[in-house]
């Protein structure tokens, strides 16, 4: 577990200048969110085989190294993993293949463990690269233009987009106060790996109350910050670099929405 812990990148902005980089965060957020409906409603196998090849693409494009995307989510994949053959074990119908006790192995329960496996690690993939190479700003910037039409009903942009960069940004330090707190129990003598359950469950709780004092520090830090720049509630921001839809922006929407028809097509009469 500290293994998976020390290379989780989930959420973390990874600079780079790779074409998906160059992409309009608006146009990512919306392929990425078509993308991962397609996978949920899909229940064809030719659809899966679309998907994880467009999966394999885009981190081809994003050039962030197949080995390190890999290790970097090994916790969600090992927890999509579990859950799959918790699924397997526990559910019912169908065939039956195998049965002992309280666990049984049937036609039923292999295909809704496949589906959620496979849904769930191309969400994760999607998700992974879009926080990856999209800045938070332009994450928070994005969100407030497509949340445009509700502020005719009063709600502030403005908070929505701030709100949105600063829990992105509270991701990878986190993590690295986490890895850093676990590094200092380690200095003291504590294996996090080798000791009982017990043990490993005590020093775990012995960190989340110097990681949530750390959490508090640096918000407390970050308000005086933001009072000291002259922020104001409520306030219209502008932004200095503002994100121009290209051509080549459309192509992709094309292509995307054409592969989010083709998956509907697959399933219509499924």
């Amino acid at each position: 577990m500290e293994v998976l812990m020390n290379n989780f990148i989930f959420g973390q902005y990874i600079p780079g200048k790779s074409l998906i980089y160059r992409l309009n965060p608006r146009l990512k957020l919306i392929a990425s969110v078509l993308l991962i409906i397609a996978s949920f409603i899909n229940h064809n196998l030719l659809g899966f085989i679309i998907l994880l090849g467009i999966c394999g693409v885009i981190i081809q494009v994003s050039q962030v190294g197949w080995i390190f995307f890999i290790k970097g989510n090994q916790f969600f994949i090992y927890m999509i993993f579990l859950t799959s053959i918790l699924q397997i074990l526990f559910s019912n119908g169908g065939t039956i293949y195998w049965h002992y006790g309280i666990f049984t192995i049937s036609s039923f329960g292999l295909q809704i463990a496949s589906l959620a496996f496979l849904r769930f690690l191309v969400a994760i993939v999607i998700l992974t690269v879009y926080l990856m190479t999209t800045n938070p700003a332009k994450i928070a910037q994005t969100i407030q233009g497509i949340c445009y039409p509700l502020k005719f009903v009063g709600v502030n942009l403005d908070d929505i987009g701030l709100v949105t960069a600063i829990a992105l940004r509270f991701v990878p330090t986190l993590t690295e106060e986490v890895n850093n707190l676990r590094n200092a129990q380690k200095s003291r003598g504590i294996n996090f790996e080798k000791c009982s359950i017990i043990k490993r469950i005590k020093s775990n709780i012995a960190i989340l109350v110097p990681l949530f004092m750390s959490v508090f520090r640096r918000a407390e830090q970050l308000a005086a910050t933001m009072i000291l720049r002259g922020y104001t509630d409520g306030k219209h921001r502008t932004y200095i670099r503002q994100s121009n839809w290209s051509k080549f922006d459309s192509l992709i929407l094309i292509v995307v929405l054409l592969v989010f028809g083709l998956i509907l097509s697959l399933n219509i009469n499924f």
